[in-house]
């Protein structure tokens, strides 16, 4: 009999494992946020229309909602860890060659090919990566855990965004590549620790994907509620239109100049660093699925107020709020999929979800882009808001409905 069958992973895995993961993280998304700085950066300095930058971040979305489901099905079909060691050794040599490129050639065509290369290895990292967290976590601790690989994040793109300002204005350009590529050579050591480190004889793959059986794994649900998606859409759209129109925001409806777009930028990051924090205390670490359209229909209230605030403050209280209910809602819909589905189906079911989440966001890009400049920001955020709040309100009414029409049933039987 195994001895280890009953056992908790945190119990096999040393803290060390978790902590070479989230080092892992952290520099992944430090050399992600590099990546994407000095791209747009660069095409920005070379002259370049608002739509070549627009084009540029449209490729990136369109390769990875075309990758999203045959990368989640690898995902569940190979070793999670190898195949996050795989999307490192990708970016990197994407990266070299980039900055190769670009040195006798225009930035704009060099750009937008690795765009898509990039962002199809980018989705297989973070799919994998995300995989792997509950086999190295119990599942009483996921909310602590996701929270802390979300504040990995979070410090990896504000060290990233600090060191990529300095070195395109210190040095050539296309160095912020190789830094890049340098953080993501960091996080491709780090991962191989998670399996490395793993006592002998306790588990030798618990990083790749499990067989149902028909124990408690193999009684997980196969498919995401539709009220996590649907959260999780809404959750992921406000945050690229708020990516997307902050800068425009700033400019047309505050009237401000960089300084006041770096201080909301620095509020978004406070929120999301904020929500860390209140996830690592215990009392969330039982949180469930039930608070997350309440957070959701929070952000869409906070994100419709914009419409009216013309002063910075109340701004930035107000983006405060939409970066905690953005991180809080991905952390929690994160933890409740990986509650409900099955370990060997995981990749999948984060495949499909971001390819619904891409397929929407480029619905939204092509609106915002068929209208021009014809709807100012705040419009846009006050109609986004509403349909948040009318979403979650519909989905409370229909919960309602459906159960009295279920204990009509029962008491007809």
């Amino acid at each position: 009999m195994d001895q280890d069958a009953n056992v908790a992973p945190d119990q096999l895995r040393p803290r060390s494992v978790r902590s070479f993961f989230l080092l892992s993280v952290l520099f992944s998304a430090a050399g992600r946020n590099a990546y994407y700085v000095g791209a747009i950066w660069i095409l920005a300095e070379a002259g370049n229309s608002a739509e070549s930058i627009a084009l540029f971040l449209a490729l990136g979305s369109i390769s990875e909602f075309l990758a999203s489901a045959p990368v989640g099905y690898l995902v569940d079909r190979f070793d999670r860890t190898r195949l996050c060691l795989a999307g490192d050794a990708i970016r990197i040599a994407i990266l070299i060659i980039t900055a190769a490129v670009m040195i006798k050639q225009t930035p704009n065509d060099t750009l937008y090919v690795s765009a898509v290369f990039y962002a199809a290895a980018d989705r297989l990292y973070l799919t994998a990566s995300s995989a792997i967290i509950p086999s190295i976590t119990a599942s009483e601790r996921l909310v602590g855990f996701n929270s802390l690989a979300y504040a990995a994040m979070q410090v990896g793109n504000m060290l990233a965004a600090v060191i990529t300002g300095w070195l395109l204005g210190a040095t050539v350009q296309t160095v912020s590549f190789l830094f890049a590529a340098g953080t993501f050579a960091i996080s491709m050591l780090s991962m191989p620790q998670v399996t490395l480190r793993l006592p002998n004889g306790a588990t030798h793959d618990r990083c790749a994907p499990q067989p149902c059986s028909e124990t408690s794994e193999g009684e997980k649900a196969a498919r995401v509620p539709r009220f996590l998606v649907a959260s999780y859409v809404l959750i992921y759209a406000m945050g690229m239109l708020v990516s997307a129109l902050m800068s425009k925001f700033v400019l047309l409806e505050l009237g401000g100049t960089a300084f006041e777009f770096g201080l909301l930028e620095f509020s978004w990051g406070a929120g999301a660093m904020i929500s860390m924090l209140i996830l690592t205390l215990r009392c969330f670490s039982r949180a469930g699925g039930s608070v997350i359209p309440i957070i959701v229909f929070s952000s869409g209230v906070a994100m419709a107020a914009l419409c009216t605030t013309r002063d910075l403050n109340i701004a930035c209280v107000l983006v405060t709020i939409l970066g905690a209910g953005y991180n809080l809602s991905r952390v929690l819909i994160d933890v409740e999929i990986q509650k409900l589905i099955a370990g060997a189906k995981l990749g999948r079911a984060k495949g499909r979800m971001h390819a619904i989440c891409m397929g929407f966001s480029l619905t939204i890009y092509a609106a915002l882009t068929a209208v021009g400049d014809g709807v100012g920001p705040s419009t846009v955020f006050l109609a986004f808001g509403l349909g948040m709040i009318a979403c979650i309100i519909a989905g409370y009414l229909l919960n309602f409905a459906r159960s009295k029409s279920s204990k009509r049933r029962e008491a007809r039987s």
